[in-house]
């Protein structure tokens, strides 16, 4: 008899059934799911150490400004960590930093309750800015695992198996430059979180369907996002454009003004900021700054392009292995799924943001891998999904193998950068190199945050294997 529910429970045209199915499997999951969420933060905040908080100290400039002086530019601070040492620029007597200000005003909202409990940057540096990040790229990444996770669910090819969407967001997460970044408040990190949450909520509405309330704000947090994401880096302009026109493509009009007023009110920290500090809503940090930071714009030219092309090759090849593999992966979907608009879209934002990057002068001085790939990891990553659908379990249990080998490897790489530092003056080149010779002479940084976190980040461990093992028995059982 169970057998026979469970029969009609798989029925394509029994919706009733599959709707309790999805009710009896939604407990566990969504367990899962935050058991996910908080082991990846925690790894984040214990790997958050001192080199990063004193080398990128730009960002808590700003954030510092912001809060104890009410103002957008950089200068007037007494605390030594908190001296610019570039990327800044003068404008009309006044320093500014070459960056957008979506990291300094997400930071400020952070500054602001720690400075009320008592923390600042004067009386601990090194714990303040910590927590600062721990609650801004730290959280937001984390919070963009999980949607990578929802994303990929909803591409394998059983939805219901949970193996191929952990995998693919545990080598997001773990496995790419992202957790190097993970511990900086950093404005390309933090927009790729947006980013990715903004395309999983589009990605969840489906083309036609209910326009209810939770329709209607669920397209506006996907605006919103999508608006933060700009005002925090440009780097990601190309690919929030495309995010948008799927949205549109969707068709979903009675949601369309939701979504473009939520985009508006995602730029507004933008315009406010451009307009208080350069006098034009419109006039962005580096065109203010265009004589010093010109190597950001669009510039074609053919030997620049080739030398881009093989030194970001080169770099995935030596610091993400993984993400080839996920790029391999996008080719084993289904001939149908690629002509949907979600596939157009992934790839679509892929080679937006690489004919960006390949044809601007500048490739990211001092990095820790191709930092200006970031905002691809977790669309590249995404293509793990598609080995879900070889042909035969053979083929899946080799492509799980040699994915989960390249995670691992990845992982490793990674974490060195996600605990020496992503900032490898002068030269970037040898990062990886650098930080683990500054390892094997014991040079090893602080860790503010590991004390209180190690132990959480274990049983959080644990507690996601347990969980993963008895939502699969689960699933089992109830097949069976």
């Amino acid at each position: 008899m169970l057998l026979n529910w469970a029969n009609m429970v798989m029925r394509p045209d029994n919706r009733k059934a599959r709707t309790l199915w999805q009710r009896l499997r939604r407990p566990s999951v969504a367990r899962v799911e935050v058991v996910l969420f908080l082991f990846i933060w925690l790894a984040y905040g214990a790997a958050i150490n001192s080199d990063n908080l004193v080398k990128f100290n730009l960002q808590q400039i700003g954030v510092e400004a912001i809060v104890e002086r009410h103002q957008f530019y950089l200068e007037g601070s007494d605390v030594p960590e908190l001296q610019p040492l570039g990327d800044v620029f003068l404008y009309q007597g006044h320093k500014y930093a070459a960056k957008q200000p979506g990291q300094f005003m997400a930071g400020a909202g952070v500054y602001w309750v720690l400075r009320g409990l008592g923390l600042s940057y004067r009386n601990n540096y090194l714990l303040t800015s910590a927590l600062v990040t721990f609650f801004t790229t730290s959280l937001v990444l984390a919070v963009s695992a999980v949607a990578v996770f929802r994303s990929a669910r909803k591409l394998t090819r059983d939805p219901q198996s949970l193996f191929w969407p952990m995998l693919t967001a545990l080598v997001y997460a773990l496995g790419t430059t992202v957790f190097a970044y993970s511990g900086i408040a950093h404005h390309d990190a933090l927009a790729t979180g947006y980013l990715v949450m903004a395309f999983y909520l589009v990605f969840d509405l489906p083309r036609g369907g209910w326009d209810g309330r939770g329709a209607m704000i669920q397209s506006a947090c996907a605006g919103l996002l999508i608006g933060l994401a700009v005002t925090t880096s440009m780097l990601v302009f190309f690919m929030t454009i495309v995010c948008a026109l799927y949205f549109l493509w969707l068709r979903r009009w009675k949601l369309i003004p939701f979504f473009l007023v939520a985009v508006v009110i995602g730029l507004l920290p933008l315009l406010i900021y451009d307009a208080r500090s350069f006098g034009n809503p419109f006039l962005l940090p580096n065109v203010a700054s265009a004589q010093l930071f010109a190597d950001t714009f669009f510039h074609f030219s053919a030997k620049n392009f080739g030398d881009k092309l093989v030194w970001y090759s080169t770099r995935l090849f030596f610091y993400a292995p993984v993400f080839l593999a996920g790029l391999f992966g996008l080719s084993y979907f289904p001939r149908a799924f690629k002509r949907t608009p979600v596939f157009v879209t992934l790839l679509a934002m892929l080679v937006g943001l690489i004919v960006y990057i390949l044809n601007i002068q500048t490739g990211g001085d001092c990095q820790f891998g191709p930092r200006y790939l970031l905002p691809a990891m977790p669309f590249a990553c995404l293509g793990i999904a598609g080995y879900s659908y070889l042909s035969t379990n053979a083929e899946r249990r080799l492509a799980s193998v040699i994915v989960l080998l390249l995670g691992v490897v990845s992982f490793v790489i990674n974490l060195v950068g996600a605990v020496q530092g992503a900032m490898c003056c002068p030269d970037g080149r040898n990062a990886l190199r650098d930080q683990m010779a500054r390892l094997a002479h014991g040079n090893v940084n602080y860790f503010p945050l590991a004390p209180w976190l190690l132990i959480p980040l274990l049983t959080c461990a644990v507690l996601l294997v347990l969980s993963v093992w008895q939502s699969r028995n689960a699933r089992s059982h109830f097949i069976r």
